[in-house]
């Protein structure tokens, strides 16, 4: 496919560019490295000798620039490889050159929700930073003497490694290149065969779940949908809260969690808050979405598993039920507006609040509905959020609120939502009683006609936006 080979330049970078195959998706993409023109094309040549299983290639040319500068570039690239026809987004692997090594280990650590892998050949990084790739596969091949022996750092990949094991990860690994290999070929030759760049394109966001620890008893599992679930133990049960969008194998990540027998609880019948649900053998959802689903099971896309006949037992709930885990008891509260029957999920013991996007999730809520029917879904949504307001929050106030979408407390600027991992965060909006407050505000300026229709169309994402509170409309016409 060389022949197909392309210079192209992004935001002041320069990179070489060889399309993959055509399938639904889109094809996967290793992502090189390189120091120069001649480097990259030789990247390309090793990469793409036969032994390809048809993925895209792009070999960027590392730009002089100072490290700040030369990453923001860096990241740039990728996010507009991420829109390029033809290319999937939750299968773009980085790889790169042993003089590019280091920044490798910086763009990957920086940026670790856009990559399904990394191949990191010699290079040292920040061992604190690098631990945000806990969740990605990783391969880093090491030069002997290249570590240093006095703890110093940066570190190289051995050390790097362990402390992504330290971390909790299981899909990291470091292998020791033969000194008979040394020299600028070594990449060459870790590449030649093809079976690296083969496991590269074999691994998918999709599949990659990220596990954090939120308080014993609690933990928060995000997907590559930025959609968070939350596992909640009891003495004699645990609760799953909510499913998100991973195509992985999300009960089994559970049963490594807990050993206690676990339902499902979910906050809205969204397809990356449900997706799946029969696999889980019992499902508490609100009784009239229950009822919604047994009148149309199509009403709700993805919540089954396509081919699947088995069906979870579909327990009501509403405002007031309570859901005992032992000693952990989650109580079903109303709040309808993103969807007409959302509902929260308070747990005492814990001090938590399960809002999944009740309230948003930090930046936006999301409303969907007609244009003619604006005026009716804002008032539900208020009268809702007044009722919760004037029935639970001086109770919750002192809880912590996690939301649906945890990463979006950053923005919903997906170019920016990680610039918290290098400390150059701007923005934080964590979903709290002041955004609920700001929420029923804001609705109240759309009823009174301060926000009209008229300003909403006018807006690009139809958004309006109040204090710590903000909507962004879909509309369905």
């Amino acid at each position: 496919m060389l022949e197909t080979r392309k210079l192209c330049r992004e935001n002041g970078v320069e990179y070489y560019f060889v399309p993959g195959r055509q399938e639904e998706g889109g094809a996967p993409l290793t992502l090189c490295l390189m120091s120069g023109r001649a480097e990259a094309l030789l990247a390309l040549e090793v990469l793409d000798n036969g032994n390809n299983p048809g993925g895209a290639l792009a070999a960027a040319i590392v730009p002089d620039l100072l490290p700040e500068e030369q990453e923001q570039a860096l990241a740039d690239l990728v996010f507009a490889l991420r829109q390029r026809p033809g290319v999937s987004a939750t299968r773009i692997s980085l790889t790169g050159s042993i003089a590019c090594g280091d920044q490798v280990w910086r763009l990957a650590s920086h940026f670790p929700a856009w990559f399904s892998a990394v191949c990191a050949v010699g290079g040292h990084g920040d061992p604190y930073a690098v631990r945000s790739l806990v969740s990605t596969p990783l391969r880093a091949y090491v030069f002997p003497g290249e570590e240093r022996a006095d703890g110093g750092l940066p570190a190289a990949g051995e050390r790097l490694v362990a402390g992504l094991r330290i971390a909790g990860s299981s899909c990291a690994s470091c292998r020791r290149i033969d000194p008979a290999h040394l020299g600028e070929h070594a990449w060459d030759r870790i590449f030649t065969d093809g079976s690296v760049l083969a496991w590269l394109q074999e691994q998918d966001k999709k599949r990659q779940f990220t596990v954090s620890f939120v308080k014993p008893g609690v933990w928060c599992i995000e997907d590559y949908f930025t959609s968070c679930c939350y596992l909640v133990e009891g003495r004699e049960r645990a609760v799953l809260i909510d499913t998100g969008m991973g195509e992985g194998d999300l009960p089994g990540l559970v049963r490594s969690l807990t050993p206690l027998p676990v339902d499902l609880a979910v906050t809205h019948p969204h397809g990356d808050h449900m997706r799946g649900a029969d696999r889980f053998p019992r499902v508490y959802l609100h009784e009239k979405d229950i009822e919604a689903l047994a009148e149309n099971p199509e009403r709700f896309p993805g919540v089954w598993t396509p081919g699947s006949t088995a069906r979870p037992e579909l327990v009501p709930i509403r405002e007031g039920s309570r859901i005992d885990l032992g000693g952990v008891v989650l109580e079903a509260q109303e709040l309808g507006g993103h969807t007409e029957n959302s509902v929260v999920f308070a747990d005492a013991a814990h001090r938590l609040l399960f809002t999944g996007d009740a309230v948003g999730s930090g930046y936006i809520a999301l409303m969907i509905c007609r244009q003619d029917e604006l005026t009716e879904c804002i008032s539900h949504y208020a009268a809702c959020l007044q009722a919760y307001a004037e029935r639970h929050l001086e109770e919750v106030r002192g809880y912590g609120w996690l939301g649906g979408h945890k990463i979006q407390e950053n923005g919903c600027d997906d170019r920016r939502q990680q610039d918290y991992l290098a400390g150059r965060s701007v923005y934080f909006n964590p979903i709290r009683p002041q955004v609920l407050l700001d929420m029923l505000a804001l609705c109240r300026r759309i009823l009174d006609g301060t926000v009209t229709l008229a300003e909403l169309l006018s807006t690009e994402e139809h958004y309006c936006s109040f204090g710590t509170a903000g909507m962004f409309f879909r509309f369905t016409d």
